[in-house]
């Protein structure tokens, strides 16, 4: 007597990362279910990619030279430059009114163009350490628990790279950040509450003539836009 297994075929669970919108991942197909009665959802969390390249120069009489961008603010993350907004950023502003930033990942990569040996340290701030820090403020980094440090060779070495993550929760170290309208934004300016990326190389010593480091770095933001706009009436 032949009998047949019935056979149990488990559905897989799809685990989504979305917090109150849709996760929309870079460079990513997403389908939205039926039951979604807008192609627009009412808040969207995506990541978007902020590229740059600095010429960091030290002259013969310093030992240390800064930059710092604001990653929070998706609407100008390069407050010295200006109007450097990230790519993919104007088209979602097509569609919602603010945005807020939860967090940000920093990759800095340095070539010295020199013979002397240098140092590399990057980090994330609370507060703006402004467009010239001094040099003992950039010292002082050097001891900052959140900071990335490494030995930059001199010229003909290997290009060094130093990376870190922050979320905008820790960096203030409240939950307010994901509701206190002042951690966000309209889409055509900057919130009130920001912080920041900070990047500086140092030599131990002046190096008597002008030396020059290239620096590129990319920032990655997961950013969520919210309050969607009534494109439709």
């Amino acid at each position: 007597m032949n009998q047949k297994r019935k056979r149990t075929v488990k559905k897989k669970q799809i685990k989504r990362n979305v917090t109150d919108g849709w996760m929309v991942a870079p460079n990513a197909r997403t389908e939205l279910p039926r039951s979604v009665s807008s192609i627009v959802p009412d808040r969207m969390l995506t990541r978007l990619t902020y590229k740059g390249y600095k010429n960091f120069t030290i002259t013969a009489a310093a030992v240390s030279i800064a930059y710092r961008w604001q990653p929070s603010a998706a609407y100008d993350i390069d407050p010295l430059v200006g109007s450097t907004t990230v790519v993919g950023y104007t088209e979602l502003t097509a569609f919602y009114n603010y945005y807020r930033v939860l967090r940000s990942r920093n990759v800095v990569r340095v070539a010295n163009a020199s013979s002397v040996p240098a140092t590399v340290v990057m980090l994330p701030l609370n507060s703006d350490p402004g467009a010239s820090p001094s040099i003992a403020t950039q010292q002082s980094w050097l001891n900052n628990p959140y900071s990335k440090i490494k030995v930059v060779p001199a010229a003909g070495g290997p290009v060094v790279s130093v990376s870190g993550s922050m979320s905008t929760e820790k960096i203030f170290g409240s939950k307010m950040v994901y509701f206190d309208d002042n951690f966000a934004s309209l889409v055509n300016t900057i919130p009130t509450n920001n912080w920041y990326w900070a990047a500086s190389v140092q030599v131990a010593t002046a190096p008597g003539s002008t030396i020059n480091f290239y620096v590129e770095n990319d920032i990655y933001i997961d950013v969520e836009f919210y309050s969607r706009k009534a494109l439709l009436n």
